[in-house]
């Protein structure tokens, strides 16, 4: 595969534990509406566990979370399934596909016991054929966001003592601007955070109730918003961290995926010479 149509798929794609890993407040997904969402399993083959997401962004990369990479009760993450819609189910409206995980590229610059730089891309053994369920995600290259809502998606936590959905979850919310991010999530410094608000890497996104975010188990997946282009849909953000899940004025923080388009495209097209 060229790398030259890799590339056209990243941009142009028609169509907390502390570390919050599911969508408080959510509505079942319908079957294809979200086509880039991936699940990412950690242990053996027989023994599968799903504990974060993802989002396909080329044939053979999934962008996640960086500390998804690596938890320390799972271990690595070695499993992506994609095309998939209720775990629970097996005739369901959907194509799940299970590929390996032979390569995690966390972001260089990022740190196991800090929130920053939150970002990896998987390489998966092979490439994914894409169809109706399974085609990649356009990503937002610009700092400016203009819409006000996105959506979070995942198959996480119904609530902070619920338990995880086998159902695709979504939920629309809202984006904060830097300044409202800063003042309700970053007002004191913490081990995770010893640099405060740094806000060309995160976003903010929740409402002001609490009654719509995401939770433990949505690690690592997209924030998404329609787009007027030439994309269907395109990635805000990822979910990374937050305080205890659903409370008032504790919005969600997400990687913001404008900042790391070059590092993506260096990871996930630097290998055009030998593809």
């Amino acid at each position: 595969m060229k790398s030259t149509r890799d590339r056209t798929l990243i941009h142009e794609t028609p169509s907390k534990i502390r570390k919050r890993a599911l969508v408080v407040g959510g509505t079942r997904s319908f079957s294809q509406e979200h086509y880039c969402m991936v699940l990412i399993g950690y242990r053996e083959k027989e023994e599968k566990e799903w504990g974060c997401a993802g989002s396909l962004v080329t044939a053979k990369y999934v962008l996640s979370a960086a500390h998804c990479s690596n938890p320390t009760v799972l271990g690595p993450a070695r499993w992506a399934r994609l095309g998939e819609l209720d775990i629970s189910s097996s005739s369901d409206d959907a194509k799940p596909v299970d590929k390996a995980i032979i390569e995690r590229i966390p972001h260089p610059k990022y740190i196991t016991s800090q929130n920053y730089h939150d970002i990896v891309l998987f390489k998966l053994d092979s490439d994914v054929v894409f169809n109706s369920y399974i085609l990649p995600i356009c990503l937002h290259t610009k700092r400016q966001i203009i819409t006000k809502f996105a959506t979070v998606i995942g198959w996480g936590r119904t609530g902070f003592i619920e338990g995880t959905s086998d159902k695709l979850l979504e939920a629309e919310i809202e984006i904060y601007n830097d300044t409202e991010c800063k003042r309700l999530m970053f007002s004191s410094i913490t081990p995770q955070t010893p640099q405060g608000h740094q806000a060309e890497q995160m976003i903010c996104a929740g409402v002001p109730d609490g009654s719509k975010d995401a939770c433990q188990g949505d690690s690592g997946g997209p924030l998404v918003s329609r787009d007027t282009g030439k994309c269907i849909k395109t990635q805000q953000g990822i979910t990374s961290f937050g305080q205890q899940c659903g409370n008032p004025d504790s919005p969600g923080v997400y990687t913001r995926v404008s900042n790391y388009i070059s590092w993506i495209e260096e990871v996930a097209l630097g290998d055009e010479a030998i593809l």
